[in-house]
């Protein structure tokens, strides 16, 4: 069984590699353009093996961080990909029962995350990795159920909400896969500061998000 897992790992290790290069095409490409949705659409079947690979991995292993980081960096990917089929929520347009099913689902995963970081400040007090990721992650992935759900809930007026979505939970789930590669290689091999790996993605991430989030309002607007 090892030996197999062991090819589930390698699988695993390349359709990340291949959901960092092509997040990143798609991030850097001009949106609704063929290398835009091209990029994307390998980006989204790249980070489905991920995230199936990962539970497979982490139900043999009993890593419980891993299990949890693969719903929150999957459902970010699978929210932006569904937002491309409710471009009519403001006009009351529902939801699938799937769509609320899985922003449920990883609200509960996120909360156990939060939960799994103040065990680890517990266990082992003072600034750790664990706990740092843990907790970090969690909030993010609760922000983003909450985000999501919220439309579900009330309606949004804007008619390009839909592609704030989009984006949002897109580089999102880019972010987070990010984070965890970066976080991995650094408590591995030792390359930089825990914390400094666990923010550099997002001190990055987050301002180019709200950057494009700006735009599209900006250009919506004008038109």
């Amino acid at each position: 069984m090892e030996t197999i897992i062991t090819y589930i790992l390698y699988i695993h290790i390349l359709a990340g590699t291949l959901s960092l290069i092509t997040g990143a095409i798609a991030i850097l490409s001009k949106k609704g353009r063929a290398n835009h949705n091209k990029a994307g659409r390998i980006y989204f079947l790249a980070m489905t093996v991920v995230f199936i690979t990962g539970i497979v991995i982490a139900g043999y292993r009993f890593n419980r961080f891993l299990f949890l980081i693969a719903f929150l960096s999957y459902y970010s990917v699978f929210s932006g990909v569904r937002f491309l089929k409710l471009k009519k929520l403001h006009k009351g347009q529902r939801p699938k029962w799937y769509d609320w099913t899985a922003g449920i689902v990883n609200g509960l995963a996120n909360s156990i995350f939060i939960l799994l970081g103040i065990y680890y400040l517990l266990a082992r007090p003072g600034i750790n990795s664990g706990a740092l990721l843990s907790i970090g992650f969690g909030i993010g992935g609760l922000l983003i159920s909450y985000t999501n759900l919220k439309q579900f809930i009330k309606t949004p007026k804007e008619p390009y909400h839909w592609y704030l979505a989009h984006i949002g939970n897109m580089m999102g789930g880019y972010i987070a896969t990010f984070t965890a590669f970066l976080s991995t290689i650094v408590t591995r091999f030792e390359l930089m500061n825990p914390f400094l790996a666990f923010a550099l993605p997002s001190l990055i991430g987050i301002p180019l998000l709200l950057y494009y989030q700006n735009r599209i309002q900006i250009n919506f607007k004008q038109n």
